[in-house]
């Protein structure tokens, strides 16, 4: 049974919701959380999650939203690293909830919201790159430079590869890039 409150505001309900869900998302996963389990860490009924929420996955886009602008914020104070450091930075941040973007992959073809989700995603690394990518490539392969970075990114993300490995796919990855 929810724990007796008093009244709040919708935004500071819909933050300890989120909250809740962040929580439950990274330690148990988001197919073994229910939106019970949610409710009762929010200190809500568990329509009330409805209220601003759609359903489960707009609550987990929600919290990999939140994730994601965190870490792309922190992002920012490695921009003047080499490339090869910025990628590797970025696969060890993103792994920190790696699962919940794994959970995103399984479940994009029976979701419409976690697919669009998924192609911003990959636009996002996209454009971390972009303007690094455009003093070092020409024309259309600055696209495909950025989607190779995008895919190298989210699979040394979402496989278990022990961090030496990363760090050489990335130094690989950069390296294409380097002028001579």
């Amino acid at each position: 049974m929810p724990r007796n409150k008093p009244q709040q505001g919708a935004d500071e309900k819909k933050a300890e919701i989120l909250e809740a869900a962040r929580k439950l998302f990274l330690d148990a996963g988001y197919e073994a959380t229910s939106i019970t389990a949610i409710a009762t860490a929010a200190g809500v009924a568990p329509n009330t999650i409805y209220w601003y929420f759609k359903d489960k996955d707009e609550l987990l886009l929600a919290v990999l939203d939140q994730l994601l602008q965190e870490n792309l914020a922190e992002f920012m104070s490695v921009i003047g690293r080499p490339i090869s450091e910025q990628l590797l930075w970025l696969v060890k941040k993103l792994r920190g909830f790696s699962r919940l973007i794994s959970t995103v992959h399984t479940r994009i073809h029976e979701s419409n919201t976690l697919n669009q989700w998924h192609s911003q995603f990959h636009i996002t690394v996209e454009q971390l790159f972009r303007q690094q990518l455009q003093q070092q490539v020409t024309g259309e392969s600055i696209s495909v430079e950025g989607r190779i970075a995008a895919y190298t990114i989210e699979g040394l993300v979402t496989h278990d590869i022990e961090e030496n490995a990363a760090q050489l796919t990335c130094e690989a990855l950069a390296s294409r890039w380097v002028k001579p």
